[in-house]
C-alpha cells in the first residue's frame, strides 16, 4: 500500500472498529423493504444471512450483528461510488478481530470461515469529504447458493454440531511444552508446531477436534497431550473425519 495512502486507511479502519463497539450498545430496527436513514452510522442487531439480503441502508457507516454459517457471503455496495475510493470491513467472531477492504467501484464480497456469530462494520475510506448520503447495499448467500440462515455451532470451532466430531471444543490448545514437530490448535483454529510452522491444516479440517481431543481420542502419550501430536497423526486424522 502506497505510503501517502496508509493514514487513510489507518483512520476508516479506526472508524470501522468504533462500529464494532457500537453494536454491543445501539440497535435499530432493519428494513429490507426500503432504505433505513439513520443519521451517521446505522447499527442493528440481526438474525442471519437472509436479513441482509435485499437489505438498503442510507447513512456514512454501518454496522450489524449476525449469525452465519461457514460459506455464507455477505456482499456489499455503496452509492455514489467514486475512483479511488475503498469499501472497509471491520469484523470480529469471538476474540478475533479482521479486515477486508475493496473498491468502492466493484463492492466487496466476506465469506464466512465459521459458523457463528459475527460483528460486521462498513465504512467508506475517500481522499475527500465523505458524501452525507451513502447508499449501501447488501446481498447474503448461505453456502448452498441462497440467501440462508447460521448452522448451530455450539462450541463456535466452524463445524455444524451435527457434523462435529469433537464436542466442547476450546482453543487454543493447552499446550504446556511446544516443540517443533509438534501441532497444536492455536486461538484462530489452525494447527502450528511449537516453532510457529504451520500444518496446513485446521480445526475445521480435522471435523471439529483439537489437538488434545485427538490425542485422548486416540489414547496417545502425555506428551502429545503436552507438546502435540505428530504431523503424521494430524493428516491421518483430518483425513478420516
Amino acid at each position: 500500500m502506497p505510503a501517502r495512502a496508509r493514514p487513510r486507511t489507518l483512520a476508516a479502519i479506526g472508524a470501522a472498529v468504533g462500529l464494532l463497539l457500537a453494536t454491543t450498545v445501539a440497535t435499530a430496527p432493519a428494513s429490507a423493504a426500503k432504505p433505513v436513514k439513520s443519521g451517521t452510522t446505522a447499527v442493528s442487531a440481526s438474525t442471519g444471512c437472509s436479513s441482509l439480503n435485499g437489505l438498503k441502508v442510507t447513512a456514512k457507516t454501518v454496522s450489524r450483528t449476525v449469525a452465519l454459517a461457514a460459506g455464507d457471503v455477505v456482499g456489499v455496495t455503496v452509492s455514489p461510488a467514486r475512483s479511488g475510493d475503498l469499501i472497509i470491513l471491520a469484523g470480529s467472531a469471538g476474540t478475533s478481530i479482521f479486515f477486508e477492504e475493496a473498491p468502492a467501484t466493484t463492492g466487496l464480497k466476506y465469506t464466512a470461515p465459521y459458523s457463528t456469530t459475527y460483528g460486521l462494520g462498513w465504512s467508506l475510506e475517500t481522499s475527500g469529504t465523505v458524501p452525507g448520503d451513502l447508499t449501501w447495499t447488501f446481498t447474503c448467500t448461505g453456502s448452498g447458493g441462497s440467501g440462508g440462515t447460521a448452522t448451530s455451532d455450539s462450541d463456535r470451532d466452524g463445524v455444524a454440531d451435527s457434523a462435529d466430531a469433537c464436542a466442547s471444543t476450546t482453543l487454543p490448545d493447552s499446550i504446556s511444552r511446544p516443540v517443533a514437530g509438534r501441532y497444536f490448535a492455536n486461538s484462530s483454529g489452525r494447527f502450528v508446531d511449537g516453532t510457529g510452522a504451520a500444518a496446513g491444516i485446521t480445526v475445521v479440517d480435522a471435523g471439529g477436534c483439537s489437538a488434545n481431543q485427538i490425542a485422548k481420542a486416540l489414547r496417545l502419550s502425555k506428551q502429545e497431550s503436552r507438546s502435540g501430536i505428530s504431523l503424521t497423526t494430524l493428516k491421518n486424522w483430518a483425513a478420516s473425519h
